[in-house]
């Protein structure tokens, strides 16, 4: 069993979706990041950093103790490694080809999107150089995304846990972006819209909060 604590971010989500992509059975423990419970003490012991999502497995592989992590990418390459799905064995040319595309959306996507979001949706007034600076480097994710996606169906060859990473935080109407531009995208992301898996998973994620932006699949 996997605890899964969790809010539906787009960082929360992509647990979610490989989650119910592997048919694992999973406890969701909702963390309230709205009202601050990510930083009470009990959260901060499973999850160093206060953020979620962050999982504790009770039957790891090898183990005789629970192990918990936290960080998302860190959780699925645990997971992927553990179920020996959605990620190619290590060493391999199509396991680098994995990470170099889960690393990217950790390291570039997540960072920039979520801030450009921020400034958008939340700033007491506009911010023209935070707005254009990080409204130039969307459409620059958005175009290097776009153009890998004209030469493979998914973002290394075949369905993985860098497509789960970089779904959820394509948000064009939060963004300011749009789709028509981007064709491979606008393919891509209907082909992983229309997993069962993926539909469960953003499901569970209105159980838990209906209103969160993250959600929205337009």
């Amino acid at each position: 069993m996997i605890d899964l604590y969790y809010w539906p971010t787009g960082n929360g989500l992509k647990i979610g979706i490989l989650l119910e992509e592997l048919g694992q059975a999973y406890r969701v423990l909702p963390i309230n990041i709205r009202t601050g419970e990510q930083k009470q003490e009990g959260f901060q012991a499973i999850s160093a950093n206060a953020r979620i999502p962050a999982i504790v497995d009770h039957a790891p592989n090898g183990l005789s103790e629970p192990l918990s992590l936290f960080e998302s990418g860190a959780i699925l390459n645990y997971l992927a490694n553990k179920a020996g799905r959605f990620l190619p064995p290590a060493g391999t040319a199509d396991y680098q080809q994995v990470q170099q595309w889960l690393f990217w959306q950790v390291g570039h996507v997540t960072p920039y999107l979520s801030q450009l979001q921020v400034f958008k949706e939340k700033a007491p007034e506009p911010i023209p150089f935070a707005l254009d600076l990080l409204g130039a480097e969307a459409t620059r994710l958005y175009g290097v995304l776009d153009k890998r996606l004209s030469e493979a169906p998914f973002v290394a060859g075949e369905y993985s846990i860098a497509d789960m990473a970089i779904f959820p935080w394509i948000q064009p109407l939060r963004q300011g972006l749009d789709l028509a531009n981007y064709p491979n995208i606008h393919a891509w992301r209907e082909r992983i819209k229309a997993r069962p898996a993926v539909q469960r998973a953003y499901e569970k994620g209105r159980e838990v909060a209906a209103g969160e932006k993250s959600l929205a699949l337009q």
